[in-house]
């Protein structure tokens, strides 16, 4: 295909206000729209390719992937390996268990998904992730791979009729994301079917230039530049992302890519040797710059960069990215440096290794869980967030607790009960979406340790749903097995369990692969964050309450964007489930017999979402009658409600809409429901 440098200065408006968003330069707050800017050019760019190739009869799948392979691999696979030192070097256990599923997933080009599942793209601590930013070149691998059997399989249809099947495709796609981002918005930011729209716009604009030419309009092309400057410069992280806002930047790519004809202004801007140099490298830096990023703020300890410093990093970006583009990127996409053949080769082994490297990582940091339990046990909190918390309790019960009565079990719509909302001194054994068998694992193990007097059961409605889903608890089985067998059988509680599950964690392979990394390390207790300064989005204190940061506590979100997907958490469908509900009658009355006061909790939902299920699921209504009836029979006492408003507690007094802050849960020990 015929070169554009207008299409290389594109890549460097894409690339350089990522690289500004990241360093932390509030004027490009909407730098993140660079991603969509790559992903529109990469589908106009492809298509275009896939189109002549077809057409001219010479189309192979394999020189394809050969090119793709090219262009992505070395660069990519070069960066990786020279963040594996600094990530064993620096990182936490917790992180570099992160890092390692990063890296599996970069291996396998599904890094979007393992992101998806860990942490959101604009959460503070996503600046301490290496490598966040895989997530988008995972989700063009995905189009790469299918985008050319599509072709392939419906060109035979016609021309006309794959350009309107594309057409339609990326309307659904378009649609998904704008339903997804107010149900599941970290999903709708990372995943293929919500952002397949922005390489089928690029898709689109090929099939249109390949017909009609790259048409001449002053005009429009540089409305085109100046809606990408637009959404650069007044869209922010509370931008629905991807959605109808996402069309500014999309369209204005495809603008410049219909009508930016070499005598255009736009193209000359674009054109210039300044932007097409930058555009040159514009994937090495890309590459590069949050590895470079994201290790200098772990050093340091902190996540604002001074102005002098993160121009000081963008140079050193830069210069790292043209070392990689000379040396890497360049040669590997001259076919005279490696034949086919041994390029799959190599292609293969780098992403085995890539793979092998995650794979280690995560064996090297086995007991993350408990050493950061470890460090609770000595400090007032320590960072809680993205990783398995089930095996973390399993670790705050192997060491030392101070001498309480009153422990809190369940899910995390209680994790706001702590020694100030009771008080009195409590433990908190709260984990995310906890189900019956979490209750009884962390409940009867800590009555072993603790032998306390009072218990606090969070009631939740999904805890007596067959199809809840809830399975998370399967990390921590063998310790729930454990005493469900002692409670089935009566047998009073006297031994702990944990300590014997923790002695024997672990394969020899990650033994040794731990040792070596702490031989790295200077000082492997200063490995785990125990202040203020870095990662505070959410933080574990002492008693395992949950203490929250300014941001997130004061957030301008609305929180009722998410209330349709908390009506359906856990809750798609609704039926009794007896063993469950056998399970917890067992448990209360174990408990009961010995001598431990029961109460359950029915914490509030935000009322706005209350009237949802008043109206359009009110099986939660039923539920909470289930729950009196169930602690009148058991002769246990029970506090709260679902409904807010009986509780007391006013809008603003949530976090979401399932969450409620902790003004909002003193008043529930306040007010004793009749």
């Amino acid at each position: 295909m015929k070169y554009r440098a207008e299409i290389d200065g594109l890549r460097a408006l894409a690339v350089v206000p990522v690289i500004l968003f990241h360093a932390g330069f509030d004027f490009f707050s909407g730098g993140f729209v660079g991603v969509d800017v790559f992903f529109v050019i990469s589908g106009y760019l492809i298509t275009t390719i896939l189109i002549e190739d077809i057409e001219n009869k010479r189309f192979s799948i394999t020189n394809f992937y050969e090119r793709r392979a090219r262009r992505i691999l070395p660069a990519m696979v070069f960066v990786m390996t020279i963040c594996l030192p600094f990530a064993w070097i620096l990182l936490s256990d917790v992180a570099l268990s992160k890092f390692g599923n990063g890296l599996i997933g970069v291996s396998l080009f599904l890094s979007n998904l393992v992101f998806w599942r860990q942490q959101g793209y604009f959460d503070e601590s996503a600046e301490l992730n290496p490598i966040l930013h895989t997530w988008s070149l995972a989700v063009e691998e995905q189009y790469y791979v299918l985008f050319p059997i599509f072709l392939i399989l419906t060109w035979r249809l016609g021309k006309n009729r794959v350009f309107w099947m594309i057409v339609v495709m990326a309307a659904i796609s378009l649609m998904l994301s704008e339903w997804g981002w107010r149900n599941n918005s970290i999903a709708n930011f990372y995943l293929a079917p919500t952002r397949a729209w922005e390489l089928f716009a690029g898709s689109i604009a090929a099939f249109i230039v390949q017909k009609k030419g790259i048409q001449k309009n002053n005009f429009l092309a540089l409305l085109g530049l100046l809606a990408i400057i637009f959404s650069i410069l007044f869209y922010d992280k509370n931008t629905p992302f991807p959605s109808l806002f996402a069309l500014v930047p999309v369209v204005g790519v495809v603008l410049l890519v219909l009508y930016a004809e070499q005598e255009t202004l736009a193209a000359k801007i674009l054109s210039s040797r300044a932007f097409v140099s930058i555009g040159l490298i514009s994937f090495s830096a890309y590459l590069w710059h949050q590895p470079v990023f994201a290790f200098f703020r772990i050093y340091t300890n902190q996540i604002s960069l001074d102005w002098f410093i993160a121009l000081v990093l963008i140079i050193v970006t830069f210069m790292l990215s043209y070392m990689s583009w000379r040396l890497v990127e360049k040669p590997f996409r001259t076919h005279n440096f490696s034949n086919k053949f041994s390029l799959f080769t190599l292609s293969i082994t780098s992403l085995i290794l890539i793979f092998a490297f995650g794979f280690a990582s995560k064996q090297a940091s086995i007991g993350a869980e408990y050493k950061l339990a470890k460090q609770l046990s000595q400090n007032n909190f320590v960072y809680f967030q993205n990783l398995n918390e089930r095996r973390f309790m399993e670790g705050r019960l192997f060491y030392s607790l101070e001498p309480i009565n009153t422990i809190v079990v369940g899910s995390s719509r209680v994790m706001q009960i702590n020694s100030k909302t009771i008080g009195e001194n409590i433990q908190s054994f709260t984990v995310s979406g906890a189900s019956i068998e979490d209750d009884i694992a962390f409940g009867l193990e800590a009555f072993a340790k603790l032998n306390y007097q009072n218990i606090y059961i969070s009631a939740d409605p999904w805890l007596i749903n067959l199809y809840n889903r809830q399975d998370r608890y399967k990390s921590v089985n063998k310790l729930y097995k454990y005493w469900l067998h002692h409670m089935e059988l009566n047998l009073l509680p006297t031994r702990l369990l944990v300590s014997r599950l923790l002695e024997s964690e672990g394969s020899m392979i990650g033994k040794s692969l731990t040792s070596l990394r702490s031989s790295l390390i200077l000082n492997d207790e200063n490995m785990i964050p125990n202040n203020a300064e870095v990662e505070a989005y959410a933080k574990k204190a002492y008693d395992g309450s949950h203490i929250y940061d300014e941001s997130y506590v004061n957030q301008s979100d609305d929180v009722q964007l998410g209330f349709a997907s908390l009506l359906d958490y856990s809750m798609d469908e609704f039926q009794y489930d007896d063993k469950a509900i056998e399970k917890m009658k067992k448990f209360v009355l174990f408990l009961k017999e010995k001598g431990v006061n029961v109460t359950l909790i029915l914490p509030p939902y935000h009322p706005k979402l209350y009237e949802m299920m008043e109206n359009q699921k009110p099986i939660f209504l039923e539920i909470e009658d289930w729950y009196r009836e169930f602690a009148k029979n058991t002769g246990v006492r029970i506090l709260g409600s679902y409904d807010g408003n009986i509780v007391g507690c006013s809008e603003n007094e949530f976090y979401d809409g399932m969450h409620p802050k902790f003004s909002c849960m003193q008043k529930l020990f306040i007010k004793v429901n009749k």
